[in-house]
């Protein structure tokens, strides 16, 4: 009995103790480095700036462009034999004051042909007109021409289009008629009748077809079509 009093009086001295050391061990150490969390609201409590990491720069080798090539509408891809330009019917389309064309579509004979293939919901089409009229005046004391082949299926709008024209626009062009007369007109020139609008057909003195070119015509492409036809 002596001894169990003396350990249970003891009881409350180790309890105590082991409290004590315990606080002890939750007291912070000024010297301990502090949690990312604790070191950011330390230093918004303190009104410190925020530190900020320098961004990485950079260095971009700047190289100058290289020059724009001049785009080549034949140049390399002429055919020396080519093909016979189609002599199939072809209808005609004319604004109401417009004088008729002939009534087939003129080529060889010395001269070189330019003929293009539009339609009046065209948007390139139309924008591409003025600057071929353009080009047909420079070359007026040259063997050139040039001639319209509408691929139009509403005959009201392709007429509306040649109404509308400015006295020095488009008032007269053949007329490919969808169907049959498209089809076998198209095939007998080499062309699909799906072809993507603008697209033009280049036939030399011969009446022979020596070129085909997709897409509109661009003002740069002037000398490149004057040479051809002038033989330069």
């Amino acid at each position: 009995m002596g001894r169990l009093s003396i350990v249970n009086s003891r009881a409350p001295f180790g309890l105590a103790l082991a409290l004590v050391l315990s606080a002890c061990d939750s007291v912070p150490d000024k010297d301990a480095p502090m949690a990312t969390n604790e070191r950011s609201q330390a230093i918004e409590q303190k009104g410190a700036a925020p530190v900020s990491t320098p961004a990485t720069v950079t260095a971009a080798t700047s190289q100058p462009a290289a020059p724009k090539k001049p785009r080549s509408l034949c140049g390399g891809k002429q055919e020396e034999a080519g093909r016979a330009f189609p002599k199939k019917h072809l209808s005609r389309a004319a604004g109401k004051t417009a004088s008729a064309l002939p009534e087939s579509l003129q080529v060889g004979a010395g001269k070189w042909t330019w003929v293009n293939f539009w339609a009046a919901w065209c948007a390139p089409c139309k924008e591409e007109i003025p600057r071929l009229l353009g080009f047909e005046q420079k070359l007026a004391s040259s063997p050139f021409r040039l001639s319209f082949v509408s691929l139009d299926d509403d005959e009201r709008q392709l007429g509306d289009f040649l109404d509308g024209q400015p006295d020095t626009g488009l008032h007269a062009s053949y007329w490919l008629k969808e169907g049959s007369e498209r089809e076998d007109w198209l095939k007998a020139a080499g062309q699909s009748p799906d072809a993507p609008l603008p697209f033009h057909i280049l036939v030399d003195p011969r009446g022979k077809i020596r070129c085909v070119v997709q897409g509109a015509i661009e003002d740069g492409d002037y000398a490149e079509i004057a040479g051809i036809v002038n033989g330069h």
